[in-house]
């Protein structure tokens, strides 16, 4: 009975378990599939190129149908009134051949305005994409320091044995037994709290990437990196500021966009400028009616026209100058807003790549400092155990090394943090 029980148990475990592990790649493609802003993003530039599309119409004939059908009453003087049937259908057509840039000026502006818009969609999936690496980032590190917390009870368990077993030899008083309980418990809430940090930053993911992974039953995939020369193991980064603020300006998406703008304003300009002369287009209509017996004489059955047309504003009450001199404000201020944007990404790339060297320091110096108080902690334990330091110094001693690795693991995922971040400037 006991081992059905045993293998009931061992089943359901089994069946209950995560079979899902998701990699960082595996994260950043959800979120592209699924994330909201994502999608608004290709909305928005979906419906830039309809916009564009819409433009080109103008370059196309115009081909208008429209039908009359009822009665038709006529008076002329000295004649009895007249009334006849009516059904006439008329079809008009209309090209357009010239008007000085004003349609090209349209057509292209909307045409820079759909690869802004492609631009924008493009950094939107870069800023997803950073945003995801930095949640996987803070889960490792929140996992990183569950386990650092776990070496803590660890040690603390290790801690109360040895004061019962003192206690017991009449080595030690009942206040160091008291003390190494308290501490045991504080570690075990310490790492109470750890592991509930990883579920709020797993939670934080889960918006980010806009859905719940295998409804929740999945774990983050964490290489197993150990404690030990963690400085060795971080990817070198080997390019100068100047050369990734160079690849910035080629490849960051958000000044893309902003150069696309800046030609949809000029050619906004053009297409404005364009109401100053005229435009010339041909026409063409043709008209067929059921002419009644009692008008046959008066009403034609088929007409029709053709002509070549100029249309000319002369005056607009000086509308069209202020509508160029606005045009001619927004090509500076699309302008100067590339410009801010130019200036923003190089501060941002400056700003990451100082991050990335803190970063690849703070590990270095972790690293040394989490020696030394591991060393320090082996000195105090033969201390307290040699009756040569107190417990407290102990304690102080444990503590100091528990805050060392702490520090270390989030110094090491704050350095890939940074890489993301220094990537995600550059537009890489």
């Amino acid at each position: 009975m006991r081992k059905s029980l045993t293998l009931f148990v061992v089943l359901g475990t089994l069946l209950h378990a995560t079979h899902h592990t998701l990699t960082l790649d595996t994260l950043i493609k959800r979120a592209l599939e699924h994330s909201p802003d994502v999608k608004m993003g290709k909305l928005d530039f979906s419906a830039a190129k309809a916009r564009t599309k819409a433009a080109y119409s103008l370059y196309l004939p115009q081909l208008d149908l429209h039908a009359d059908a009822g009665k038709a009453w006529s008076k002329l003087k000295s004649q009895p009134a007249g009334e006849a049937d009516l059904l006439v259908g008329t079809l008009s057509a209309s090209q357009l051949l010239y008007d000085f840039g004003k349609t090209s000026g349209a057509i292209n502006a909307q045409e820079e305005e759909a690869l802004a818009y492609e631009a924008q969609m493009y950094q939107s999936i870069s800023d997803k994409i950073f945003a995801v690496k930095q949640a996987y980032y803070e889960i490792l590190k929140a996992k990183g320091i569950v386990n650092v917390q776990r070496k803590n009870v660890a040690l603390q368990k290790q801690q109360l044995e040895r004061a019962q077993k003192y206690l017991k030899a009449g080595i030690k008083t009942i206040i160091d037994l008291s003390d190494a309980t308290v501490r045991l418990e504080q570690a075990r809430r310490d790492l109470n709290n750890a592991k509930y940090q990883v579920e709020y930053r797993r939670a934080r993911l889960e918006q980010i990437i806009g859905t719940v992974p295998y409804n929740g039953d999945y774990e983050i995939y964490m290489p197993n990196i150990g404690l030990s020369n963690l400085s060795q193991k971080l990817p070198q980064i080997k390019s100068s500021v100047y050369r990734l603020e160079q690849f910035a300006y080629t490849h960051r998406a958000i000044v893309n966009s902003s150069k696309h703008f800046i030609q949809g304003a000029r050619s906004t300009l053009k297409s404005i400028e364009g109401d100053y002369y005229p435009s010339v287009g041909l026409r063409g209509d043709y008209s067929a009616q059921k002419v009644d017996q009692s008008v046959v004489g008066m009403t034609p059955e088929r007409q029709g026209h053709l002509s070549l047309s100029l249309d000319w504003n002369l005056f607009s009450g000086y509308r069209t100058n202020a509508q160029v001199q606005e045009a001619k404000v927004g090509v500076l201020k699309a302008a100067s807003q590339a410009q801010s944007i130019k200036l923003a990404v190089k501060q941002q790339v400056l700003e990451a790549h100082i991050g990335l060297r803190q970063s690849r320091d703070n590990v270095k110096l972790n690293e040394r400092i989490t020696d030394a108080a591991r060393k320090k902690l082996q000195q105090a334990q033969k201390r307290y155990e040699n009756d040569l330091g107190d417990f407290i110094e102990l304690q102080n001693a444990q503590q100091d090394y528990i805050n060392a690795l702490s520090n270390l693991v989030n110094s090491y995922y704050d350095y890939f943090i940074a890489l993301a971040q220094l990537d995600h400037a550059i537009g890489k």
